[in-house]
């Protein structure tokens, strides 16, 4: 989408109800439909012509097929802009909103309705386009993440994508504090993009990043810390070894930052009980809500899966409140199956006491079992929990007392590399608010490790291969962040891809998941 490119003349014409629009970037009419009036001439401003034809020509194909439905102006002076490719009021199954910034920068894209290939990714060519697009539309000193992750978001309709995420920079030094993303499909087609501006901090109100240890001093650290683990990798068919866990070194100290969670390993085997007969009936769904979770849904405002997402294979059900609790779940269209389900807002009442780790867990497994496994199946739980001493800038009156509980698939005492489901629990709402199944292979049922080279070995060829980089980091804990970041040295996104192929040695980079 270069700034220079020629200009192609295209008018706006808006209908209430138009007929189909020329493609965009052709001399012939662009047909809108504005909300005003049968028939209105509005010119469309040079300048987002010119960019509606770039964008199509390198970023957004589709463009072709769509037309302007309308064009209005925000509060700080951006251009907004809603495209479809409808033919009458009800026909539309492709939808584009974009905003544009006064200065002719992209802020906010989103592509609905087109098809999900499930073509191979080329990862080189997928991370520059990404980061051609973010560099075009960001004017300010950014850092690009190293690598491209996979997007598996099914409830926002932000999965089977690759996805790069941009941080702001202070003192010349990366801060870790997202303000952007760009989604690309496996085409090569821009479908999601966002960035906003980041208050931070004052340069004297942070560590002078001069005062900060040598490299080679917090390289010796991390390597010191760093643990491996064996794990089958089921999309690539391969036992191979990762990290447990990615340390931090506090770039002033050398020591390594203290975990703000603490984790629990079981191995359990589930029954499964789930069946498919409620999701998807309003009916039925709604007496599991209010069951289960006490919703009172009468106080809910019901909202049916979007016409946006018409070539989708999920369904989004959600009640919104306007105070207190509201609930999503998300349904397979297909198998009429529980996908995610989150319960999102403020409970009118909390427990006095909140559930015990024994409790908390209990209440994951009976989930897992009763809504998301049809058979019986053995797991590695692994279980996250907020430390008991909280840190200093953890305040214990904000902080949830969220238990995390990844489900993974085991054969052989090794478990997956990516888990089947996740659980969160409130232990103070004493509720299950959030379960997600991940798309993922199954698992074999029992694996060969004759000829995998050990774990020391596997840690040594990782290391190699590894890379700190300086940077500002705002630790995290139970839904609460630090106010002020801290100065440490933190694995790129490069070291947080590697693998170790257990039977071969090599040393590679793998797709890594987004995780929120």
């Amino acid at each position: 989408m270069k700034k220079s490119s020629k200009m192609i003349e295209v008018m706006l014409v808006a209908t209430v109800l138009a007929v189909p629009g020329a493609a965009i970037g052709t001399a012939a009419p662009v047909y809108a439909y504005d909300g005003k009036s049968d028939l209105e001439v509005i010119p469309l401003p040079d300048d987002i012509r010119k960019l509606l034809v770039d964008l199509k020509e390198d970023y957004v194909p589709l463009l072709s097929d769509l037309h302007v439905d309308a064009i209005g102006k925000g509060s700080k002076s951006e251009t907004i802009l809603t495209l479809s490719d409808r033919k009458s009021v009800i026909t539309a199954s492709i939808f584009l909103d974009l905003v544009v910034d006064a200065d002719g920068n992209i802020t906010s894209l989103k592509l609905n309705g087109a098809d999900r290939d499930q073509q191979k990714w080329d990862k080189q060519a997928t991370y520059k386009k990404l980061t051609d697009f973010i560099r075009e539309n960001v004017p300010d000193h950014i850092v690009i993440a190293t690598q491209p992750m996979l997007s598996t978001d099914r409830k926002a309709g932000l999965d089977r994508l690759a996805v790069v995420p941009f941080y702001p920079v202070l003192n010349g030094v990366w801060v870790k504090k997202e303000m952007g993303r760009a989604y690309i499909d496996a085409s090569g087609q821009i479908v999601h993009f966002w960035q906003e501006k980041k208050k931070l901090p004052l340069a004297a109100e942070v560590a002078d990043p001069k005062k900060a240890i040598a490299l080679e001093k917090a390289a010796s650290a991390w390597g010191n810390d760093l643990d491996v683990q064996l794990v089958y990798d089921t999309a690539a068919g391969k036992l191979v070894y990762e990290p447990v866990k990615l340390p931090v070194v506090d770039a002033l100290s050398g020591e390594i930052v203290p975990e703000v969670t603490v984790t629990a390993i079981e191995t359990v085997k589930l029954k499964g009980t789930a069946g498919n007969s409620s999701w998807g009936d309003r009916t039925k769904m709604e007496e599991w809500l209010a069951k289960n979770f006490a919703l009172k849904m009468s106080s809910l405002t019901f909202e049916s899966p979007s016409v946006k997402q018409k070539k989708r294979d999920t369904d989004l059900y959600e009640w919104n409140a306007r105070m207190y609790q509201s609930a999503s779940v998300l349904v397979d269209r297909k198998t009429k199956s529980l996908l995610a389900f989150s319960l999102d807002g403020s409970a009118q009442s909390e427990r006095e006491k909140p559930l015990s780790e024994e409790e908390a867990k209990a209440l994951a497994l009976r989930f897992a079992e009763t809504n998301l496994l049809s058979r019986e199946q053995s797991f590695v739980v692994k279980q996250t929990s907020p430390v008991d001493y909280l840190p200093g800038w953890a305040d214990q009156n904000v902080v949830r007392p969220l238990y995390q509980y990844d489900f993974y698939p085991e054969a052989n005492g090794i478990r997956a590399k990516t888990p089947l489901f996740t659980i969160e629990v409130d232990a103070k709402k004493g509720n299950v608010v959030k379960a997600k199944v991940n798309e993922t292979a199954a698992m074999p049922a029992a694996l060969d490790k004759q000829g995998v080279i050990g774990q020391e070995r596997a840690k040594e060829l990782l290391l190699k291969h590894a890379a700190l980089r300086l940077a500002y980091f705002y630790p995290q804990i139970g839904g609460q962040t630090a106010a002020a970041p801290q100065l440490a040295y933190v694995p790129t996104a490069d070291t947080e891809a590697l693998r170790v192929e257990a039977k071969t040695g090599e040393v590679a980079d793998s797709w890594r998941e987004l995780t929120e």
